[in-house]
Parts: C-alpha cells; structure tokens; sequence
C-alpha cells in the first residue's frame, strides 16, 4: 500500500532547482553590490591584514574574524583564515586593528 502512495508523490523534474533559487533570493535580499564595487574594496586589503568579514552561506550570513591568507582577483576567491569566500558572497569586510 506505501508503494502505490509514492506513485502519486509529486516529482521534481529540476531536482534542486527551487532551493537554488531560494538561495540566490537570500543573498541577494536588499543586499546587492555591484562586481566592481567588491572588487574595489577588496583591493584595499593585504595578504596578512586581520578582518572581520560577514558572508552568505548555506542560507545565513556568517561573521568571523581572520587573516587574509590568499586573494584571487581573477578567480573571485579570498581565503580568510581557513575559509575560502566567494567574493560575490561577501556582503561586508572591514580591516580590523590588530
């Protein structure tokens, strides 16, 4: 009887597609900044600076504070302590003093 229940389960076709699109709403929610802006405030920061970065992930914003290990202007990729960041994830980075 189970069985003939699950024949009449509704089937997503685009398996991922709603909670992918539900994700991009979240990150985007009020929060959008333009490529260059980003790219621009991220070329004020060094290799060894301390920072606090706020960052979408996995459907929440996430704050930290760390050392910038690594910047990749080209691939769009920070590593701040030993998380590597989108930078179009990036909602927030301020240079913390040390």
């Amino acid at each position: 009887m189970q069985n003939r229940a699950k024949i009449f389960m509704p089937f997503d076709a685009l398996g991922g597609l709603k909670e992918a699109i539900r994700r991009e709403e979240l990150k985007h929610e009020g929060k959008y900044k333009d490529i260059e802006s980003i790219d621009k405030m991220l070329k004020r920061f060094r290799i060894g600076d301390n920072v606090k970065v706020s960052y979408f992930y996995n459907f929440e914003y996430i704050s930290f504070v760390g050392q910038i290990k690594y910047i990749n202007f080209i691939n769009r990729i920070i590593t701040i302590s030993n998380s590597k960041i989108n930078f179009d994830d990036i909602d927030e980075i301020k240079k913390k003093l040390n």
